[in-house]
């Protein structure tokens, strides 16, 4: 069995993207999703904290990107769905033993959208699963594209873990270090 950190980068680097240009292709139809509902969530309770310590100050005298940039947004959402991919690497997947990757994936998935739509978009004023500024369709969009970044995880972390060491082309093609003089 493989380590748990490089499986869970290289699944969650994948999921990540994968979610990203689902949400992305949203955009280009102009279907509002709830994608940035934990960004709006920590910079409203961080920001006072950070304008206080004059942080914000600093961040914006050196014209550093704003909650509301795209950059911003896109680097803060890969940078939560690593987390997500550690932390079923390292806490869900070890908790969910007698269930297949799959369902282990959609346990991992119903337990974070039901967080996001009765806990951060409640508290972001989007109202539950973002029903204040949201259409179903956005809804639903939002939620598919959220399930497909756990399926991808969970089924990639999977594969990736089961994978023998000696089945990786890359470990294959390296001189074996016993052998050179």
């Amino acid at each position: 069995m493989k380590p748990k950190l490089p499986s869970a980068l290289a699944a969650g680097s994948i999921a990540i993207i994968v979610n990203t240009l689902a949400l992305r292709a949203a955009d280009l139809i102009s279907l509002p999703t709830a994608k940035g509902g934990l960004l709006r969530l920590v910079s409203s309770w961080s920001m006072p904290i950070l304008g206080q310590l004059g942080m914000t100050y600093t961040w914006t005298s050196l014209e550093l990107p704003t909650v509301a940039s795209p950059f911003l947004q896109t680097g803060f959402h890969l940078f939560v769905g690593m987390l997500m991919a550690l932390f079923y690497g390292y806490v869900v997947e070890p908790l969910l033993p007698g269930l297949n990757d799959i369902l282990k994936g959609a346990t991992y998935a119903v337990i974070v959208w039901i967080l996001n739509a009765f806990v951060v978009l409640p508290l972001t004023s989007e109202g539950i699963a973002g029903v204040a500024h949201l259409t179903v369709a956005g809804i639903l969009w939002y939620a598919a594209a959220h399930t497909l970044f756990f399926l991808i995880l969970a089924q990639l972390y999977g594969v990736l873990r089961n994978r023998p060491a000696s089945a990786t082309p890359a470990l294959r093609s390296l001189p074996d270090s016993s052998t050179s003089g």
